[in-house]
């Protein structure tokens, strides 16, 4: 539900001229990252006892000269509706849809042993060709037997293991005798 309503806040701030995504997500970079890393202040923002305009004098206000005044309005009618506590869902949004205006994305390929970073580029190269999105790879080490590849902004997972090969020839060999 809270994920909808950033999702609103969202488009009213891209639907807005001027508005520069990247300039509204790097503004509201530490503001998010403060409330998702400090569990007062995000029970702070969420409590009932403490009135809107409170939250907004304590959170907001202090930022005015230094944020973009059309964001400070978006910021000043969400401490007004008391959805301050969705100013990380709304970063994100707007990260994942910059992300799609430049239709570059980022991936995790996992497996449990160190892959070469050719090896990588490739995979990376036959996912642009097969998406025509820019992607950029991460490698992280896992306990899966085989090679796992995500790129969860586009919908894409890909799993390789041993086993659904081995199983998959014997079938193979069985439906063939």
């Amino acid at each position: 539900m809270e994920n909808l309503i950033a999702k609103r806040y969202a488009k009213a701030l891209m639907s807005i001229d001027g508005v520069i995504l990247s300039d509204a997500i790097e503004q509201l970079g530490a503001l998010a990252e403060t409330i998702e890393s400090n569990s007062d202040i995000r029970e702070f923002l969420r409590s009932p006892l403490v009135s809107s305009s409170k939250k907004f004098e304590a959170i907001i206000a202090p930022l005015k000269e230094k944020i973009d005044s059309k964001l400070f309005a978006l910021l000043e009618l969400m401490a007004q509706k008391n959805r301050l506590s969705l100013i990380p869902d709304l970063k994100r949004i707007l990260e994942k849809e910059l992300r799609l205006a430049s239709n570059h994305f980022s991936g995790i390929v996992e497996s449990a042993d160190a892959l070469e970073s050719s090896l990588v580029e490739k995979l990376a190269l036959k996912l642009k060709k097969y998406s025509g999105a820019d992607i950029d790879l991460e490698v992280k080490k896992s306990d899966i037997d085989g090679i796992k590849v995500e790129v969860s902004d586009l919908g894409l997972e890909l799993h390789f293991s041993k086993e659904s090969a081995k199983r998959a020839l014997i079938e193979h060999i069985q439906k063939a005798l």
